[in-house]
């Protein structure tokens, strides 16, 4: 597969009566974009917003979040979303470097987030620093919860798609290749270089994923068996993030900082040798099956010397994540791991439902506990109150505009379980 990216730089956002990207400025048509949205007969109201990086303005219930993107050579986008079910991964991308879409969820639900755009918290959360268009839709009556998702969703895809194709004529800044070449059985140059594979766990069946769940290609992975995935196809829309993701926007699933590095360090020091998904299962037999299926995989068909692995949410994954590990370690290959860390006697490894002593290469994105005060402030997107999270069902939702005592996780991309977020945990 050969990607190309043609990005163009947004520097911030503006209502105007065209929708178009000049300057570094992206004009938005209010009324043309709800009226875009208004025909799903799921959504009783849509309103558009806008934040941009540094104003005085909070972003409350954050569903999801997705970069700007088009195919603008006829391919799909977002296929088995919005569109007819086909490959990505090939062709031209125009991509809206420095803008989001940021959909909003009306209904009570423990997973939603918080973005500041100015402020201490702004400097770990991404999204302070990208220009957002902010789409709050409301059900229509009768309309079931895992139905409203699924329009929110495809809510999201279908701005992503209308804002970059408003870019179609604006020159291009930028280019990026994104080429694997398939494995060969002969020598190589850089055959004497380890060869690197990427374990991506998508979902977690911790929290059942709903019959209608868009996650890959359109599918809700209920079924999942270990699959190999072409990075290319991650990064260009075929993965979404499920509804219930805890730090991984789909943002950065477009961005995915593991499969993006492995590609810069691709014939430089290491093989980049592909992409295996996976799910965390609630079921010993079916974790067993997916632990000794994916770790052939990794080691039969991708021929890995080491292998990278994240998980999504917390607890069952764990004990996912920790059998890939000891699977692949008796396969003798090397395994790190990326997790976050939890409050207790402040160890990774303490920290953690379940550990195997042979997982001695962890990487902590922080402690997602870690709480954080927000100040006041005097805008406000969204609802006018703040849920607590699951994690504290005691607690009281609290007015959205006011001061705030919040958890690292309840901000936006801030403990990114890919490793994203600007947030880390050093022992010594």
């Amino acid at each position: 597969m050969h990607l190309q990216y043609d990005v163009v730089s947004v520097n911030r956002v503006a209502f105007a009566e065209a929708t178009r990207l000049q300057d570094g400025v992206l004009t938005v048509n209010q009324e043309e974009l709800c009226r875009l949205l208004a025909a799903d007969t799921r959504l009783q109201s849509v309103e558009v917003h806008l934040a941009n990086p540094g104003e005085e303005c909070r972003i409350v219930d954050v569903f999801d979040v997705i970069e700007p993107r088009c195919k603008l050579d006829g391919r799909a986008n977002f296929p088995g979303v919005i569109e007819p079910l086909t490959r990505v991964g090939d062709g031209h991308t125009r991509v809206l470097r420095g803008a989001a879409v940021v959909v909003l969820n009306s209904l009570p639900d423990f997973s939603k987030t918080v973005i500041d755009m100015c402020g201490e918290a702004a400097e770990f959360i991404p999204y302070a620093r990208t220009a957002n268009v902010c789409i709050a839709a409301r059900p229509a009556a009768g309309v079931e919860r895992a139905a409203y998702y699924r329009a929110l969703k495809e809510a999201a895809v279908k701005v992503s798609t209308f804002l970059a194709a408003s870019a179609a004529d604006t020159p291009v800044h930028t280019t990026e290749i994104y080429d694997l070449d398939r494995p060969t059985a002969g020598p190589t140059s850089s055959a004497h270089l380890p060869r690197v594979a990427y374990v991506f766990m998508l979902a977690s069946h911790q929290v059942p994923t709903e019959p209608n769940e868009p996650i890959l290609y359109g599918d809700n992975v209920r079924h999942l068996l270990p699959t190999i995935l072409h990075p290319n196809e991650v990064l260009d829309g075929a993965v979404l993030a499920p509804y219930w993701y805890l730090g991984t926007e789909t943002y950065f699933i477009q961005n995915h900082p593991v499969i993006l590095d492995l590609y810069r360090r691709h014939r430089a020091d290491l093989e980049f040798a592909g992409v295996v998904a996976i799910v965390a299962h609630v079921t010993d037999s079916e974790r067993r099956r997916s632990v000794v299926m994916a770790a052939n995989l990794v080691k039969e068909t991708l021929r890995a010397d080491g292998v990278l692995l994240t998980k999504i949410g917390g607890g069952i994954p764990e004990s996912d994540l920790m059998s890939m590990v000891d699977a692949c370690e008796d396969l003798g290959i090397r395994t790190t791991v990326i997790v976050w860390t939890h409050r207790g006697d402040g160890r990774t490894d303490g920290s953690l439902t379940f550990i195997s002593p042979r997982a001695d290469a962890l990487v902590s994105v922080g402690m997602h506990e870690e709480p954080i005060e927000l100040p006041p402030m005097k805008r406000v997107i969204g609802g006018a109150l703040v849920s607590p999270p699951v994690s504290e069902p005691e607690a009281e939702a609290r007015p959205a505009a006011g001061a705030l005592r919040l958890r690292l996780s309840s901000l936006a991309g801030v403990i990114n379980q890919l490793g994203a977020g600007r947030c880390s945990l050093e022992e010594y």
